[in-house]
């Protein structure tokens, strides 16, 4: 039928158009997704009769004559030659190879229309439809790839990368890889059979909203901070494996209790929900590739072993944490006990997977220089290098808030001397039109192949009101240059026992924050009385990368007409307002 065929094209287009309105028109709820024809549909929260999906499936990207983006291309360097100076006349040359291609996720239309079938089956409601897929909030990739230890001939799982994935259903990521001349030998014989252990896993975050449950979760900090890893153990970064087991051990011994009243069928929910609270309490989550550079290789390792033994959680959907990021440790400053109350319908943030293998490439175009060849850098000037630009999903929604416009600059230093700048400009219009962002530079005299690659970058962030933000020049060799938005946005909420506001007599509680941004320091406060629906309560703080400290004032009035008043600084998303100081 043909109001079955979904435009996805003119979706993406009337997306940009009301991306303020976005976030709520498309609030799923998170709990009741069904699971029809392999594909996740979520009803919305405001038309139980409208669902979204998201996607199964992800594959290598097309040009315009339905051809693959791919290349893997071997090199050979006739100006790096070992074994030199021996009586043998054969010798090694350098090279090695270089592996390029575009990856996509995406759904198939028919399979979405048999799901709308089997939705309407289900619900026995023929006004149930499948509207569109679902926004991520953001997006993650990991490479994987099965490399032959030369020193025992077994095979072993291999993270090669990690970095930004695309948030829109369609859009392209490019992916380029060096290898060493044994690594290109036996990536090429991978190819060669019909499954090659090349695999792109993609770890998409949605959100929407919790059911409410009749549980609460009770946090001994004292208790917390027993437990060697939290309360000052030598390791600061964790991956998401660890956090589970860090839990698990906590509510063992009950520094984490949940009290939860209901069916046991949805207790698996709310331990999810539950490990998300205490993660944002405990870590903060950050991205591999913006750690300091001394932990980056610990942490790659831990993410290897966890993505290469389980390959990221394979496809689905509905995990609490993500497999791609990494978790550093908070120093922790709260004491007492804290409450969290999952008796109202909060907004919460999920992960899915879809993991992406290259299958029988070779057996089709193994034959087609444009895919697979050979070559010799005897004359390098000819060549010209393509430096994509890829956007973090974050960025997306802050041209409706706060960015005008980015200018991404890149700077090449030639072996000759000279220098090329080439500049990028991404408004708001560039999103809209999903165009590819490419900047290139020549071969100028150099020579050294491995310096060839090696470029710098900065980032000049100009937002709505005129003030602008730019980053330090950055060296890389990276075909991809992925812009992260120079910030972080921050929901900070309060929570308290309201039997306790009720008993101690207090009349009201005004709380105030300041935090810095842009050279400004700015204020937001609210007052709140016992009774009132703390869910709605929240301040939305915009902070500098690396600065998730803020200052707060709580200010509580008892019906004595007295008050008492505390200062702090604190880096987690919740303020316990029922701690009252004694004077």
């Amino acid at each position: 039928m043909k109001k079955n065929n979904f435009k996805y094209k003119w979706f993406v287009l009337a997306l940009f158009s009301t991306l303020s309105q976005v976030s709520w028109a498309q609030q799923i709820a998170i709990d009741r997704g069904l699971k029809l024809e392999g594909i996740w549909c979520f009803p919305l929260v405001t038309d139980s009769n409208q669902y979204l999906f998201l996607p199964d499936q992800s594959m290598l990207g097309t040009n315009n004559k339905n051809e693959p983006q791919f290349s893997f291309i071997r090199y050979v360097n006739p100006t790096a030659v070992s074994n030199s100076g021996t009586d043998n006349s054969l010798v090694d040359a350098g090279g090695g190879g270089v592996l390029h291609f575009l990856v996509t996720y995406n759904t198939d239309e028919k399979k979405i229309a048999k799901a709308q079938e089997r939705l309407r089956e289900k619900l026995n409601n023929d006004e149930a439809q499948i509207k569109g897929p679902i926004i991520f909030k953001e997006g993650r990739y990991a490479l994987i790839s099965s490399i032959i230890n030369p020193d025992n001939g077994q095979s072993e799982k291999k993270l090669l990368a990690m970095g930004a994935a695309p948030v829109l259903q369609g859009s392209k990521i490019a992916l380029s890889f060096e290898l060493d001349p044994q690594r290109s030998k036996l990536l090429l014989e991978s190819f060669k059979t019909n499954t090659p252990d090349v695999s792109i896993v993609f770890d998409l975050t949605f959100s929407g909203l919790l059911d409410a449950y009749n549980a609460k979760m009770t946090v001994d900090w004292a208790e917390v901070q027993k437990y060697e890893k939290i309360g000052g153990g030598v390791q600061i970064y964790f991956v998401s494996a660890e956090l589970e087991k860090i839990y698990e051990e906590l509510r063992r011994t009950s520094a984490i209790k949940l009290d939860v009243v209901g069916e046991d069928s949805r207790m698996q929910k709310i331990v999810d929900e539950a490990y998300a609270k205490v993660t944002e309490m405990m870590f903060q989550r950050v991205q591999p590739e913006q750690v300091p550079a001394t932990d980056q290789n610990s942490l790659a390792g831990m993410l290897g072993s966890v993505l290469g033994s389980s390959g990221g959680g394979g496809s689905g959907s509905g995990f609490p944490l993500g497999a791609h990021f990494g978790y550093k440790r908070k120093d922790i400053k709260m004491s007492g006990k804290s409450v969290l109350d999952f008796s109202s319908r909060n907004a919460t943030e999920r992960h899915h997977y879809i993991t992406f293998n290259m299958g029988d490439l070779f057996k089709k175009y193994g034959a087609d220089s444009n895919y697979f060849r050979t070559i010799s850098l005897y004359d390098p000037e000819f060549q010209i290098r393509q430096i994509f630009v890829g956007i973090d999903g974050s960025i997306i929604p802050e041209f409706e808030k706060m960015i005008n416009n980015v200018t991404i600059t890149l700077r090449k230093k030639h072996q000759n001397g000279s220098s090329t700048f080439k500049e990028v400009i991404i408004k708001k219009g560039t999103l809209e039109s999903n165009k590819e962002l490419m900047m290139t530079y020549n071969s100028v005299g150099d020579l050294d192949r491995e310096k060839w690659l090696q470029y710098e970058y900065k980032a000049q962030f100009n937002f709505l009101g005129g003030k602008t933000y730019q980053t330090d020049w950055k060296q890389q060799s990276n075909s991809m240059i992925n812009i992260f938005v120079p910030y972080i946005r921050k929901i900070i909420k309060v929570d308290a026992e309201q039997e306790v506001l009720v008993q101690k007599n207090v009349r009201a509680i005004t709380v105030k924050i300041d935090y810095p941004f842009l050279g400004d320091i700015h204020t937001k406060e609210f007052t709140v009385r016992p009774g009132e629906d703390l869910t709605k309560k929240s301040f939305e703080v915009t902070l500098p990368n690396g600065q998730y400290d803020y200052k707060y004032n709580i200010r509580w009035r008892f019906k004595n007409n007295t008050e008492r008043i505390y200062n702090g600084v604190n880096d987690t998303e919740i303020l316990f307002i029922d701690n009252i100081p004694d004077s």
